[in-house]
C-alpha cells in the first residue's frame, strides 16, 4: 500500500455526468456536417482534444476541416451548444462527490485535469467547486492535450509531486493513456462498458466506495 501524495481527476464522465450532454451537441454537429455520428465513432472522441475530435468527425462525415476558419467556426458552434447544455443539466457521477469529500477530509491535494477548454469550465466548476482543487489544468493550458502526458505532468508540477506519487482517475481511453504515459498510477472507470482496457491502468466499475485506502492499493504503471 502506497498512499498517494496527490490525486488528479478528470472531469467529463469522471466527476460529472456530462458526456450525455456532449452526446447531444456532437450528434447535432455531426449531422450538420453530413452524417449523424454512430456509437463507435462517438466512443473514439471521448476525452479527445478539440483537434483530435474534429479529425475524427471530419473523417467520419467526409466534411473537410482543413482551414483554420472552418475549424474555428465548427468549434464555436460546438462550444456554444455545450455551454447551453451545461447550464441546464449537470449532475455528479455516482460516488464522485463522496470521493472528493473524503479526500478533502484526509487532506489530499487535488488537481482537476481535463481536455475541456477553459471557456467551458464555469458551469462545471460551479457544480464541482473550484476551491476543492489546488490546480485546474484545461486542454488549452498545455502544448499537447490528452492522450499526450502533458496535462498530467503539468498537474504534478503544479502540486510539486512526482507523477508516480499521484493517482489519476479517468473515464476514457484517451485520458487513462495520458495518465499512464505521465507515470501516474491510474484508476480507469469507463463511461461505457464497451470501452477497452488500458495497459498500465486499473479498471474499476464505479467510484462508489472508492476512497484514499482504495487508491493506495492501486498498482503502479506496469505492475
Amino acid at each position: 500500500m502506497t498512499t498517494p501524495r496527490a490525486v488528479f481527476l478528470d472531469m467529463d464522465g469522471t466527476l460529472i455526468d456530462s458526456e450525455k450532454l456532449w452526446d447531444i451537441a456532437v450528434g447535432e454537429l455531426s449531422e450538420a456536417m453530413g452524417r449523424r455520428v454512430d456509437d463507435e465513432t462517438r466512443r473514439r472522441t471521448l476525452g479527445a482534444s478539440t483537434e483530435t475530435f474534429f479529425a475524427v468527425l471530419s473523417e467520419y462525415t467526409g466534411h473537410a476541416v482543413d482551414t483554420a476558419e472552418e475549424f474555428e467556426r465548427l468549434k464555436a458552434i460546438l462550444h456554444t451548444r455545450v455551454a447551453e447544455l451545461f447550464g441546464t443539466d449537470l449532475e455528479w457521477r455516482p460516488g464522485a462527490q463522496q470521493l472528493l469529500d473524503g479526500l478533502a477530509e484526509r487532506g489530499v491535494p487535488l488537481a482537476l485535469v481535463t481536455n475541456t477548454e477553459s471557456t467551458l469550465m464555469a458551469a462545471p466548476l460551479d457544480v464541482i467547486g473550484k476551491t476543492r482543487f489546488s490546480a485546474v489544468i484545461t486542454g488549452d493550458a498545455v502544448a499537447n492535450a490528452k492522450p499526450a502526458p502533458d496535462p498530467y505532468l503539468a498537474a504534478a508540477d503544479a502540486l510539486a509531486v512526482a507523477p508516480g506519487e499521484a493517482v489519476a482517475i479517468e473515464d476514457s481511453v484517451t485520458g487513462a493513456s495520458a495518465a499512464v504515459a505521465a507515470g501516474c498510477r491510474v484508476l480507469y472507470v469507463p463511461t461505457e462498458p464497451e470501452q477497452p482496457d488500458v495497459d498500465g491502468a486499473t479498471r474499476g466499475e464505479s467510484l462508489v466506495g472508492v476512497d484514499l485506502d482504495v487508491l493506495a492499493d492501486l498498482g503502479g504503471v506496469g505492475q
